[in-house]
């Protein structure tokens, strides 16, 4: 909630007096002079197979989320488990989960610390492809299951995935965390603010995806379980 407030301020910083087409990532908006953007019918209709897609596939795994993971491997996209990752990841101001392609100083860091404790050769490249980073020890299903909300947003182009959305969306909510800076800074310009404003959308639509998830996947659970009980108690 703070960081959305905190959104709200940097949008009222400026005043837009004429409708506008905006270039963000990749994908065109018109905005109004509400400062509401429109998003695509295409868009709008990728984000809704991006659901239904994934809730299948989830559906299949939701009690082995191990399987899930050698599922994704088997699809050639790199997955990691490394000890303490969370922690490691905070300090470049990433999480667990999907991580979009990294470049400059976060992608030395983290193909060094691949390189070493995992594939056990030194790398020092300035890039990295998407990934997935888990902690080290059995991951859980809603972890997994927001990590490829996000995996296939990005795959499917969706605005606030590029580098440089994900970038200021990063910089601006690490910032308002570790008080280093200035948050607003970071949105120097309106289609800054835009593409943060897109980035954070893709997260809490991830966030939803994966509460809603859960949510069918309790009650289904429990409706079973009164079934079966049920039957028990006939016999």
């Amino acid at each position: 909630m703070q960081f959305i407030n905190f959104l709200k301020k940097i949008f009222n910083k400026k005043k837009i007096l004429q409708p506008s087409v905006y270039n963000i990532s990749g994908t065109k908006h018109s905005l109004n002079s509400a400062c509401t953007l429109k998003l695509s019918s295409e868009t709008e209709n990728k984000k809704k197979q991006i659901n239904e897609n994934l809730k299948n596939l989830l559906k299949k795994y939701i009690d082995s989320p191990e399987k899930l993971i050698q599922y994704i491997k088997l699809h050639g996209i790199k997955v990691y488990k490394i000890k303490n990752a969370s922690k490691l990841l905070s300090k470049i101001r990433e999480e667990e989960g999907f991580l979009t392609p990294l470049k400059g100083w976060k992608a030395l860091i983290m193909n060094f610390v691949i390189g070493i404790l995992i594939e056990e050769k030194i790398n020092f490249k300035l890039s990295t492809k998407e990934m997935f980073i888990f902690n080290e020890g059995e991951t859980e299903i809603y972890t997994i299951a927001r990590a490829l909300h996000k995996y296939y947003g990005f795959k499917n182009k969706l605005p606030g995935f590029d580098y440089k959305s994900q970038e200021i969306f990063k910089k601006v909510y690490g910032n308002m965390h570790t008080k280093q800076g200035d948050a607003l800074s970071s949105c120097a310009s309106l289609k800054d603010m835009y593409a943060c404003k897109e980035a954070l959308a893709r997260d809490l639509e991830s966030i939803n995806f994966t509460i809603s998830l859960s949510v069918e996947y309790e009650r289904a659970k429990k409706a079973l379980g009164i079934l079966q009980s049920t039957k028990s108690t006939n016999i």
